[in-house]
């Protein structure tokens, strides 16, 4: 894992730069000629590589320093953002790809970024169709310039198929395949899926095995895997366990508003004013949620000139109907460790002198279940 501060503009200028030069502007050049030549994937995108939960989760960095271990950048929490690449969402990757330098400032790296005590690490995913060759990709959970060299190693398909995509292949990872540090504290990441089509209700083994590897069933359910996969309902129900999901809509189809407010709520349906406009939407949803933001300064906190303001406005309303203060209402918001924190053990998740049992993990609390403070219920 790599330093929360050593996010380089640079770097990141220097990839634009060779973006334009040899992909005409595609982020994704590199991964599309790997696929060109018959290459197999970077295994760092492929799903079916690199299957320990850990390593394709999001884990808190513990260093050792003599007979203590410090998290020197607190503890992570990751973002993930699923992208719809066929067809009129083809350049999804490319959006987010620009968006980045925005998203470190408003999530990261900026005087009042909201998610600025943690140690925020990113996953991009690609959603596309069970006939393309690759019907699912993900990056690794990353906090620095790692994010955006990865990104350039997925492959697109850019193209159409039918008008139901696979979007519940990004679910399943999210749910079976992905472990996080943050939930050990009942705390919860930040999940967001962007497109414009609904998804599918059933899972197919075929496309989990093309996908995933041929011991899916077994890394996901353990060794004697149920013979009944999931419905996408229910993984939905579980994916709020440890996550805040989010379907942030392109264009206004109504019976995609309609599928995913049935799967996650429909105050967990955003209306995207503009596609480029994604990193100042999850910027404001994870204010709202973790507590830091209000409805009132979020047109501020997003900043910018006078005539920006009617854009940030815009902004604000199209998330006003999410849950607010949702995550701050849970019981160890204001305990879990920070930044420079010393564990007795790498196993720890409670520094050297809490009150807290070192082996205690609290789970997130069950939505509609009330943590003490006041905070609006989910519907699932």
């Amino acid at each position: 894992m790599r330093s929360k501060g050593s996010w380089s503009d640079a770097t990141y200028r220097s990839r634009v730069s060779e973006a334009e030069e040899k992909g005409a502007g595609r982020a994704t050049f590199k991964g599309e000629e790997r696929a060109r030549q018959g290459e197999a994937l970077d295994p760092l995108v492929d799903p079916s590589k690199y299957t320990d939960q850990n390593k394709r989760g999001s884990n808190t960095l513990l260093v050792p320093e003599g007979d203590e271990f410090v998290a020197p950048f607190g503890v992570a929490i990751p973002v993930q953002s699923d992208l719809d690449t066929t067809g009129s969402m083809g350049g999804n990757v490319d959006l987010a790809f620009k968006a980045l330098p925005k998203v470190q400032n408003l999530l990261i790296q900026g005087e009042n970024a909201v998610l600025k005590r943690y140690h925020t690490q990113i996953a991009t995913g690609i959603v596309q169709d069970r006939v393309d060759q690759y019907p699912y990709l993900r990056t690794m959970f990353e906090p620095d310039n790692e994010v955006e060299r990865q990104m350039g190693l997925l492959v697109p398909n850019r193209s159409g198929g039918d008008a139901t995509e696979d979007y519940q292949l990004g679910l399943f990872m999210a749910v079976y395949l992905t472990k996080l540090s943050i939930n050990d504290y009942g705390l919860k990441g930040y999940y967001f899926v962007v497109g414009d089509e609904r998804g599918r209700d059933k899972l197919d083994a075929r496309v989990l095995e093309q996908v995933f590897g041929s011991d899916v069933l077994e890394r996901a359910f353990g060794s004697n895997p149920t013979k009944v996969l999931p419905s996408t309902s229910e993984i939905a129900g579980e994916l709020v366990k440890n996550w805040y999901p989010f379907y942030l809509q392109v264009y206004d189809n109504p019976y995609a508003t309609d599928w995913w407010a049935k799967l996650f709520g429909k105050d967990h349906v955003v209306k995207l004013p503009r596609t480029e406009d994604l990193a100042e939407v999850q910027a404001v949803i994870i204010g709202l949620t973790e507590g830091v933001l209000d409805l009132q300064n979020a047109v501020e906190f997003l900043g910018g000139s006078k005539s920006d303001r009617g854009k940030s406005s815009r902004i604000v309303e199209a998330v006003s109907g999410i849950p607010i203060g949702l995550q701050a209402s849970y019981p160890n918001f204001n305990k879990i460790p920070l930044a420079g924190a010393r564990f007795k053990g790498r196993d720890d998740i409670w520094p050297i002198g809490t009150s807290v049992s070192k082996k205690e993990k609290t789970r997130p609390l069950a939505e509609g279940k009330k943590s003490g403070k006041k905070g609006k219920d989910w519907k699932i």
